[in-house]
């Protein structure tokens, strides 16, 4: 039961189960969803570059409200306004995006939920401080500062243009992911897109690496940790400063760039696999064996919805306990606190369906279920859910198919899950006299 039952985790995970809580356990690290997404690629003179300014950040992150129609939908309006200031703080671009989001129920945190927009500007070259705001109701609710450097040197425009793609795409088009300088945590495989001046690669074959310079959580522990490039350069050597269109996709925008000839730019493509990567900041290191010449093109992996529970060890091994054995309970209670969350990414690790990636899917929609239960089948009785029976099954095979009620006079209320995916089960539960759910039958279907 203990190992099918971490194993179903996996095959669950498009079970499509959505917790309501909005509330992370009681000493829970709060982490933004904000990121920044800021590329520049040099214009035909030397003294401006193009850039494409806007933001990302999860839906659960934003407050909804209900609108009164029938059925009801949740609504979450906000405004994001960027700016970029040069080094005595003269603001020299500003941006004011006005969205809002139209669910049909509002995401939980814990779940990516991605919400982006861009804009287009051209801007003198030199170094700016950019702040992101996010607010709703005149309240700031997320903030996001960094900086950049335009300029016409290779570590300048190298950095400044570093995008990430779904795949290697070799066609006249290239269309970016939204995520800015970061790569959310958990990513297989991406592709890195940038820009190189032409006397500095010349026809040299360039050597590609990645390298980590800080982890977020120390609780990953291990050499095996860096990202791998497999394609270390894009053979084309006619590549264009780039002309930009933004289009209509649904609820992201896609952000492509047309490719055209040129004599001043080249374009690096490089693969990354990121199956053993780790939450941290990276370094792309585009090396020219010749001259030792090296670019250091920093970016970040981020992990945007982290099991709120992990940052509360204690708790979390209690809601373990449905996959623990007696003594594996015992030894992680008995780990100092200081060790116990690396205990416990260990153990999930040991029983990691998918061990060939960092991102362990099992033990994230484990604590995503863990969370949900806490609050969503909490009763005055049972004030915490996840620890309940109803909690269990609902932890361990995810959100029921159907769910039946029946309360009849001088009988005990009764409840009945039913899986009709690949559980196949029905799992029928009494109310107690003092109020508490108690599982009284499993049934194959």
């Amino acid at each position: 039961m203990r190992m099918s039952a971490v194993v179903l985790l996996l095959a669950a995970l498009s079970l499509g189960a959505q917790p309501y809580s909005r509330r992370a356990p009681s000493g829970a690290i709060a982490r933004s969803s904000l990121v920044g997404i800021v590329h520049a690629y040099p214009r035909a003179g030397a003294d401006s570059s193009i850039c494409i300014v806007g933001y990302q950040l999860n839906a659960g992150d934003l407050v909804f409200f209900q609108r009164r129609q029938s059925p009801p939908t949740y609504v979450a309006l906000f405004v994001v306004t960027v700016e970029m200031r040069d080094t005595i703080g003269v603001v020299r671009y500003a941006t004011v995006f006005r969205d809002s989001v139209v669910l049909d129920q509002p995401p939980p945190p814990t779940v990516r939920a991605p919400v982006a927009n861009v804009e287009i500007a051209t801007l003198a070259n030199g170094q700016y401080t950019v702040s992101i705001d996010v607010s709703q109701q005149q309240q700031q609710r997320l903030v996001w500062h960094s900086t950049i450097t335009l300029g016409p040197s290779p570590q300048s425009v190298a950095a400044a243009s570093l995008m990430f793609l779904d795949q290697a795409d070799r066609g006249d088009t290239a269309c970016a992911q939204l995520w800015g300088q970061t790569i959310p945590f958990g990513t297989r495989r991406s592709a890195a897109l940038l820009v190189v001046p032409r006397q500095w690669s010349g026809r040299d074959k360039l050597v590609a690496a990645c390298r980590l310079r800080e982890q977020y959580f120390p609780f990953y522990r291990g050499d095996d940790t860096v990202a791998t490039i497999l394609v270390t350069i894009d053979p084309r050597a006619i590549f264009a400063v780039p002309v930009w269109s933004v289009q209509s996709g649904g609820a992201l925008r896609t952000l492509c760039m047309h490719q055209l000839l040129t004599e001043q730019h080249r374009l690096v493509l490089m693969e990354l696999d990121l199956r053993r990567a780790i939450p941290g900041d990276y370094e792309l290191l585009l090396i020219r064996p010749a001259t030792s010449d090296t670019l250091e093109i920093p970016f970040r992996v981020q992990w945007f919805a982290p099991p709120p529970h992990l940052f509360v060890s204690r708790y979390a091994v209690e809601v373990m306990r449905y996959v623990l054995t007696d003594q594996e309970y015992t030894a992680l209670l008995d780990t100092p606190d200081s060790n116990r969350t690396a205990a416990i990414i260990r153990w999930w690790t040991q029983h990691d369906p998918t061990p060939a990636t960092r991102y362990n899917e099992a033990m994230v929609e484990y604590f995503r279920r863990a969370f949900a239960a806490r609050t969503k089948l909490a009763t005055a009785q049972e004030p915490d859910g996840a620890l309940s029976e109803r909690g269990k099954v609902f932890i361990l095979f995810g959100e029921p198919s159907r769910i039946e009620t029946s309360l009849e006079p001088d009988k005990p209320g009764v409840e009945v899950w039913q899986y009709t995916n690949a559980v196949r089960k029905r799992f029928t539960f009494e109310v107690t006299d003092q109020g508490r759910y108690r599982l009284v039958k499993v049934d194959a279907l």
